[in-house]
């Protein structure tokens, strides 16, 4: 009869207990990587929530959010952009739509929610009409746009190229030049339409963190003349985009002065139009950093005729601008 054997446990192995250590110690190294980020997550929505404000001329923006993001609430619009109806010279509203592209969080506002509103504003008793699209965040850059003889402020709004911008993180805005549309003009002023631009940028704070301008036909020898004035001492002027532009909108004495536009510049024609390539190519041997890029098959008013091509040309040349450093 053979006997019987019983193993006797005598406990975990040195081996085994060393395993157990480590488990316990990754365990705890987790726990505290976690309660770390989880605080460190706290502190940044804490900054950037104080950080999302940003200035509509002298009125600055209300932290109006839900779950850290922008949102208008529908308990007014004054409430949220803080407007002072009492001001007499402050932008007032004509109407405001809020717009998303998005619907996140169980229908509650998305990162790409903005504002598209329409006000007017009293630039020296000149009353200056404009429309406005933002997220309520603080931008990548400010983008200002100029129209053509026959589109008012509203065109950018129509093809698209204000929703498609705010949705990325810009603030744009749309300005009808005095005379134009539905901005008037004061009779008794003299002050050339360069400096109501310049006022009217700086009633709006669009020069923080960097501002892109766009002009069109009849808007570009006024916008020229503000960037040959004001873009070399003022580096948060960080681009130009010319469309349309023609020979008998400018002197020599204009394409000479262009050496002192330091910002990234764009000349944007149509493919057939060839006044507005050889305008567009004599400014750009003078201008330091610019180009000049053709719409194929087109003439002028392309970016109406092929709005989605348009955008996507505008887009890639902000996110370019939006890269580079500044220069001082």
């Amino acid at each position: 009869m053979m006997a019987s054997t019983e193993s006797i446990s005598l406990g975990p192995s040195l081996p085994g207990l060393l395993r157990m250590r480590q488990i316990r110690l990754w365990i705890a190294v987790i726990l505290v990587i976690t309660v770390v980020g989880a605080l460190f997550l706290a502190t940044t929505s804490k900054i950037n929530n104080k950080a999302r404000a940003y200035t509509l001329g002298q009125y600055r923006v209300k932290d109006t959010k839900v779950q850290n993001r922008p949102m208008y609430t529908g308990g007014g619009f004054n409430d949220f952009v803080g407007l002072n109806e009492s001001d007499p010279h402050g932008p007032k509203l004509i109407n405001v739509k809020h717009v998303s592209k998005s619907k996140k969080d169980g229908g509650k506002s998305a990162d790409d929610d903005f504002l598209v509103f329409e006000a007017k504003v009293d630039i020296l008793g000149n009353v200056m009409h404009y429309r406005e699209a933002s997220n309520g965040w603080v931008p990548k850059l400010n983008v200002m746009l100029f129209t053509g003889e026959h589109f008012t402020s509203s065109i950018w709004n129509d093809i698209g190229t204000m929703e498609d911008l705010a949705a990325l993180g810009y603030r744009v805005v749309s300005l009808e030049l005095p005379g134009h549309g539905l901005s008037h003009v004061d009779p008794e002023q003299q002050l050339r339409v360069a400096e109501y631009i310049k006022l009217f940028i700086q009633h709006l704070d669009l020069y923080r963190p960097g501002l892109v301008v766009l002009s069109c036909d009849i808007s570009n020898s006024h916008v020229m003349e503000y960037f040959i004035r004001y873009s070399k001492n003022s580096p948060l002027l960080k681009g130009l985009i010319v469309i349309d532009s023609a020979a008998d909108q400018y002197t020599n004495q204009d394409r000479i002065l262009g050496t002192s536009i330091a910002a990234q510049t764009l000349f944007l024609c149509g493919g057939t139009d060839n006044d507005c390539q050889t305008s567009s190519n004599d400014w750009a041997r003078n201008i330091p950093n610019s180009r000049v890029h053709s719409f194929s098959n087109a003439y002028r008013e392309f970016y109406n005729e092929d709005p989605v091509v348009f955008n996507t040309i505008l887009k890639r040349f902000l996110e370019y601008v939006a890269g580079k450093p500044s220069s001082a």
